[in-house]
């Protein structure tokens, strides 16, 4: 009964995705809601990182969220994962984001969110 009670507790319009949208919203990133359940989308695309120089023959968002892992120990999810091999570039530049956290780790990780306005790779 406790987990059911957390997940109806915790949507998109509640405030840990307001919170984290508000984050990314302020450094130039567009973050993109569903209708429903725990993660949303983030187009890191107006940040400008440019990941083609480590030459890894990974998609964008794979070398992404493990830059901001690796950098920041900001913990989010590729989107091409979820596509078969003819269709990950339909990806883009999109990270996917949990938003079914603590209170504490969602101030966190919007501390470090802000802080990446400034981070050029």
């Amino acid at each position: 009964k406790q987990w059911y009670q957390r997940r109806v507790a915790i949507t998109p319009g509640q405030d840990n995705c307001r919170k984290l949208s508000d984050a990314f919203s302020s450094i130039g990133c567009q973050p993109v809601w569903p209708d429903g359940g725990y993660f949303m989308l983030v187009d890191t695309a107006p940040m400008g990182w440019d990941f083609t120089e480590e030459a890894t023959g990974r998609c964008y968002d794979v070398d992404c969220v493990k830059w901001l892992t690796r950098e920041f120990k900001l913990a989010t999810i590729p989107i091409s994962v979820f596509y078969g091999e003819q269709n990950r570039h339909l990806s883009g530049k999109y990270i996917r984001v949990c938003c079914a956290k603590s209170d504490d780790t969602i101030e966190k990780a919007c501390q470090i969110i802000k802080s990446l306005k400034s981070k050029k790779i």
